[in-house]
């Protein structure tokens, strides 16, 4: 999906949304069409395949490289927590912001979120309503407001 560019940099995003529900996939892809912010969004639906995207492993060999991961902690394979060490453990990948997208309210997983480095800890919509406001506040902070590191 074509977008607007942010910031003035000329370029438009990619966002790499790592879910395992399928009933959150949807409404999240649809939102972010209604922002028109991102050049696309890419799905993977478990920890392996989210692993092999942004390192670029086989069948992701030529993804790009995402501006931003929005990521469900509870995907099946390697795990949120997992996920988010490896992220911070590689100077590559440590410059691209993950925001934890999940249904729980936990205190211990909101800071654990964060101990591990986490940007930003979003509670999952219930709405299709909801779902456009958090896509538009993505957008606007994200991928608008904050300036990212370039590819």
């Amino acid at each position: 999906m074509t977008g607007t560019h942010s910031g003035g940099t000329g370029r438009a995003f990619d966002v790499l949304l790592v879910e395992r529900d399928p009933g959150a996939v949807a409404p999240f892809i649809d939102s972010f069409r209604a922002t028109e912010a991102t050049e696309e969004v890419h799905v993977v639906t478990d920890g392996a395949a989210a692993l092999d995207y942004v390192h670029g492993r086989g069948e992701y060999e030529a993804a790009p490289r995402p501006d931003l991961i929005v990521l469900d902690p509870d995907v099946p394979g390697a795990d949120g927590e997992r996920l988010l060490a490896e992220l911070d453990d590689r100077s590559g990948l440590r410059s691209v912001p993950v925001l934890v997208f999940t249904s729980s309210d936990a205190a211990e997983d909101v800071a654990r979120s964060y101990e591990l480095n986490a940007n930003a800890y979003l509670r999952k919509p219930t709405g299709a309503e909801e779902f456009e406001e958090l896509a538009r506040a993505i957008e606007d902070f994200w991928l608008r407001m904050a300036r990212l590191p370039p590819k």
